[in-house]
This record gives C-alpha cells, sequence and structure tokens, in this order.
C-alpha cells in the first residue's frame, strides 16, 4: 500500500488538536530544498509559513476549521507541535539516545524516528535548552515547537510515529536534564521545596506576582531568594532568570476597582422577545426528551430569521440565529422543522461538526458570533458541549456557564442552553433539570417545557425562573406531518395562561418506565457508541447524560453487556466484547 503522506499529515494534526496540543503549518522539502524558496535556506522543512501564521508559533492552534483551512491551501506542508505544555526530548544521535535511556530510565511514551534520532513527547513543562547534552536539546514551553510526525526531512526522510503510546507525565529526573553538569552549586539549599517541583513552584509563584503587577526585576529578585532559601537544591541563576523572563510575557489583566453607583451609567434592558428574553444575558430550557424542546427553538429561530412579531412581543429587523444541535440530523430532520415553520435559511446557521467548548473553541465560538451577529445562540443540549466538565459541580458548571455569560453580554446576543429534565423528585420545578443548580443560579431565565396533557398535540412552555419580569406560561400547538415523507410539523402559539410548573408537576410520576426499560436504553446507546472501536468511559458517560442516561444506568448496562475496559495512560476506554 502506497504512503499518502498528504493525508497522514493532516490526520496527525487534527490528532494533536483533538489531544487540546495546538499545531501550526511549517515549510515542506521539495527535490532536497525549503518549499519556502531560498535556495540557501538554513533551516529546510522547519520554519513557519508567515503567511499562514505571521506571529509563527503564537499562532498554532487546534482549531480543525484552520488546521484544514491551512492544508488545502499548501497540501504538501510539514507541520509543527508547539510544545506548550509539553517536554520533548530531542535524541539526536545514537549515543545520545543511549545515554537518555541508561541515564534517566524514562517511562514508555508518545515517541517519534526522526532523521537521525527520537523525539520523545512528555506531558509537562521544563527550561528549554539546546545543546543540554550532547546531541540532545529540549524543547518545551511557549515559544518553542517541534517537527510533527509524518513531516519530511531535508535529507527525505520521514518522521515517522515510533511507539504509539499515550502521553507520559514528566518524570521528576528526567525535568533535571536541562541542569548543566558544570553549573556551580547555588548557595543554600535544604529547603522543602523537592527537586523535582522548582520549575512548576517558581512559575506558579512567578505567575501570581506578575498577575498583582509585581515588576519583573522584582519578580526575579524574589525567585532567587525563595529558591536560595526554599529549594532541596537550588535552580542555577540562569534558569530563575529564564522563569521571570516567560511570566513576564503574559499580559497582565487589569484588578478590579471599587466604584460608588454615582459613577455607574445608566442601562436599559434590551429584549428580544419581552419579558422572555434578553438581550445579553444567558438562558435555560428544561424539559423531557421528546416533548418539543428542539421544536421549540426552531419555531424561535424561524421567527427571528424574518423578524416576525413574537407574542405579545415587538416588532424588529430579521435577525441571525445559531441553532447548534447534536442530537438531530441537519439536513434530514432540522432544516425540514425550518423550512416547515416559514424560516429564512440564509439566516440560520448550525455548527459543520461536533465541537467541545474547551477555552480555545469558546474563543472561536465568541469570534463566529462576533462576525456574523447572531441575535439568538442555541445550545442542544448543552451537556453534549461540555468537555472536561463535571455537570454536577458547582464550581466547574459556574465556570463554564460564566464565560457563555460574558460572551452574551459583550456580543448583545441571548443564549440559551438546553437541558434535559433528570429523574429525581424535586420540590421545586426549577430544580429538575440535570446536573448542578448553578445552571439555574448563573442563568437570567429559565424556561421549563412539557408535553400539554389538555388534549391537543403540543407542548406547554412555563417561564420558571427570570431576574427582570415573569412572564406567563404559553400554550403551543404542534400541526399535522407525514414522517414517512420527511415532513416536520409547523409549531404555532395559541394562548397565555396562567398555570405555574409548580402546579404543573406538583405530583407528577414522571412515565419514564421502569428501572430495566431504562437499561435498555442504555444499551442500545453503547452498542451504537462503541460500534467503530473502543472510546473513553467519561466521554461515552458525558455523552450519555445528555441523553438522560445516569453514568449509574451506564455502569449497569455494560456490565450486562460484557463490555471490556482498559486504562491506557490515565484514561479508561470501554470496547465491545470480542464476538
Amino acid at each position: 500500500m502506497r504512503f499518502d503522506r498528504q493525508a497522514s499529515v493532516i490526520g496527525m494534526m487534527e490528532w494533536f488538536a483533538g489531544q487540546d496540543i495546538p499545531v501550526l503549518p511549517i515549510h515542506g522539502v521539495a527535490n532536497g530544498c525549503c518549499t519556502c524558496g531560498d535556495a540557501e535556506c538554513a533551516s529546510p522543512g522547519k520554519h513557519p509559513i508567515s503567511s499562514m501564521v505571521p506571529h509563527g508559533v503564537k499562532d498554532a492552534t487546534t482549531d480543525v476549521k484552520a488546521i484544514r483551512r491551512w492544508h488545502r491551501k499548501c497540501p504538501d506542508m510539514n507541520y509543527a507541535v508547539a510544545t506548550e505544555g509539553l517536554a520533548v526530548i530531542d535524541c539526536d544521535s545514537k549515543e545520545a539516545l543511549r545515554a537518555f535511556r541508561s541515564g534517566y530510565h524514562p517511562p514508555p511514551t508518545f515517541t517519534v524516528k526522526t532523521s537521525r534520532g527520537f523525539h520523545f513527547y512528555y506531558r509537562g513543562e521544563m527550561p528549554a535548552r539546546n545543546a543540554a547534552r550532547s546531541k540532545l536539546d529540549v524543547k518545551s514551553g511557549p515559544g518553542c515547537y517541534v517537527v510533527g510526525p509524518c513531516s519530511m526531512h531535508a535529507s527525505g526522510a520521514i518522521y515517522a510515529l515510533w511507539e504509539d503510546e499515550p502521553m507520559a507525565d514528566l518524570p521528576q529526573n528526567v525535568a533535571t536534564i536541562t541542569e548543566r553538569r558544570d553549573d556551580p552549586p547555588e548557595a543554600g539549599g535544604g529547603g522543602p521545596i523537592p527537586v523535582g517541583l522548582r520549575n512548576s513552584t517558581m512559575t506558579q509563584f512567578a505567575g501570581y506576582m506578575h498577575a498583582k503587577g509585581v515588576s519583573q526585576p522584582a519578580v526575579l529578585e524574589t525567585l532567587k531568594t525563595l529558591n536560595r532559601t526554599m529549594s532541596e537544591k537550588p535552580l542555577p541563576d540562569r534558569e530563575v532568570r529564564q522563569i521571570a523572563r516567560s511570566v513576564s510575557r503574559y499580559p497582565v489583566k487589569a484588578l478590579p476597582q471599587i466604584i460608588p453607583f454615582s459613577e455607574i451609567p445608566e442601562e436599559r434592558l434590551d429584549f428580544l422577545w419581552y419579558p422572555y428574553i434578553c438581550l445579553g444575558t444567558l438562558g435555560l430550557l428544561d424539559g423531557d426528551p421528546g416533548d418539543g424542546k428542539s421544536q421549540l427553538c426552531v419555531w424561535l429561530c424561524a421567527r427571528l430569521s424574518r423578524g416576525d412579531k413574537l407574542p405579545n412581543g415587538d416588532r424588529f429587523e430579521p435577525a441571525n440565529c445559531f441553532l447548534f444541535n447534536f442530537e438531530d440530523l441537519p439536513g434530514a430532520v432540522i432544516r425540514k422543522r425550518l423550512e416547515a415553520n416559514g424560516a429564512d435559511l440564509s439566516r440560520v446557521f448550525i455548527q459543520s461538526r461536533q465541537f467541545q467548548l474547551t477555552a480555545e473553541m469558546v474563543e472561536w465560538m465568541d469570534g463566529e458570533i462576533a462576525e456574523k451577529k447572531p441575535r439568538l445562540v442555541i445550545l442542544d443540549p448543552i451537556q453534549a458541549f461540555m468537555s472536561g466538565v463535571d455537570g454536577n459541580s458547582n464550581i466547574d458548571v459556574r465556570e463554564f456557564m460564566s464565560r457563555l455569560g460574558e460572551i452574551a453580554m459583550n456580543r448583545k446576543c441571548a443564549i440559551i442552553c438546553v437541558r434535559h429534565f433528570g429523574k429525581g423528585a424535586q420540590d421545586k420545578a426549577m430544580k429538575k433539570g440535570l446536573g448542578s443548580t448553578d445552571f439555574v443560579g448563573i442563568s437570567r431565565n429559565q424556561f421549563g417545557l412539557a408535553r400539554r396533557s389538555d388534549g391537543p398535540r403540543g407542548f406547554i412552555v412555563f417561564h420558571m425562573k427570570t431576574n427582570f419580569e415573569g412572564g406567563l406560561s404559553m400554550l403551543f400547538k404542534m400541526g399535522d406531518a407525514d414522517g414517512r415523507i420527511g415532513e416536520q410539523p409547523e409549531i404555532s402559539f395559541e394562548k397565555f395562561t396562567d398555570i405555574t410548573a409548580d402546579d404543573f408537576f406538583a405530583g407528577e410520576v414522571v412515565p419514564r418506565g421502569p428501572d430495566q426499560d431504562e437499561r435498555e436504553v442504555a444499551k442500545e446507546y453503547l452498542l451504537e457508541a462503541l460500534a467503530g472501536g473502543p472510546k473513553a468511559a467519561a466521554v461515552l458517560k458525558s455523552q450519555g447524560e445528555a441523553r438522560a442516561i445516569s453514568a449509574s444506568t451506564l455502569d449497569r448496562a455494560r456490565k450486562e453487556l460484557g463490555i471490556t475496559t482498559a486504562k491506557q495512560g490515565k484514561i479508561w476506554n470501554w470496547s465491545l466484547p470480542p464476538e
């Protein structure tokens, strides 16, 4: 089988991005020469393509959309892996490799074969240094990068993936490799900071002082004193200076000021739909699966896209909407719903692929909102976007939701997060949604939705919580549609009602069926999710929670199916049993 280097390069770049490790495009090699066009290039196949990344490694990203754009523009390029959060040991000869292995006994980790040696990847940072040992370089921290696997060396050799192991954490003894043997011992020592924690401790302390506005010279002098008096074995002064310089590159956030309300300018609330949706705010929409939450979201987007007056609302200009939905088919279901409700399809936007709202992707979404200026952004369901966030942790949820709230406020749009109801009985309807109570606490508006119980096909929407003014509950009808030919129903507002959510749900027994039925749903989900191969247990549980399947039910279903578990590094993976 012929090796397809172009496909391998884009595949590896996307793999690194999936590991939250940024990459950047660098020039490739053609006929032994760098594609930059300089016949005398001093670093062929190893320097950034400035037309794509004008700031070099600072423009490295995990945004797959940008990565694919780079690759389409320059399919023969090489790429580099940014080392912020990583330490890469570059052994450039057999002698250096033997010395590294015999002197440091490194654990198995992700390893790449280079033209003359190997790259050993570790999670963690240490001072970067060329020639830390004979024919051994260390690339680590912001500002550094290494050529990625599947790139081409000037010699024509391919950087090859040698050991496909999970990246190990940086061992304490390897972290000392940049200490030169001829460094004179620093005065002091015998303190409580052990050798393996000196760099991280100094960096954290320097970061704290830098955030407080302490000048770099003062940070350096303080670090020197801390190093001399508190380290078990003090670092060389040059490494302390490097830490102080590295931390000083980061911008300092302005500290808050305490000011009187006489200096606070008066503002007016700007309602998208009075009194239900206010621009600049974050809201929730809770309900059981299949009762109509996504239908209501489509109805809202359709009305806003045409500039139609909402019930008891004011007239407005047609507006853009973002409808991020991971559960329904975009072309076969969501588009049909929008068409049934008369939407202007050019004003309603959806994601091209699934994504997780990591810190970088939050910035990406903020940029897309700034560019397309939607008045409404819907995340359906919110749990599907929360990679690495514990939905039951008040701290995690508050931090995650606060970032969304800031975007809504800064971009003058309304963001609505959709959740499923949980199984447990609650004393108040507003507590029925899955996850931490801080979902409700940080939202300015909360809606509840349930299937109508008065006969007509449709749903009722409750305004359960608001920081402004409460609105009446609303009854919606769902029109007829022939699903066999792909039709979707039209949604129409019927009337306001004074039924409250607490009265509606009082004494309700949610018809979810016996535990065994829930387990069957969980089994079907696992069989479908694992059909393509092993997956991380944490990802399965997160996506299961987004489908209202609890972690405990998922575990019971796993055991009944005989699903196997295996640990790779720190990650537990689940896979279907062998047939």
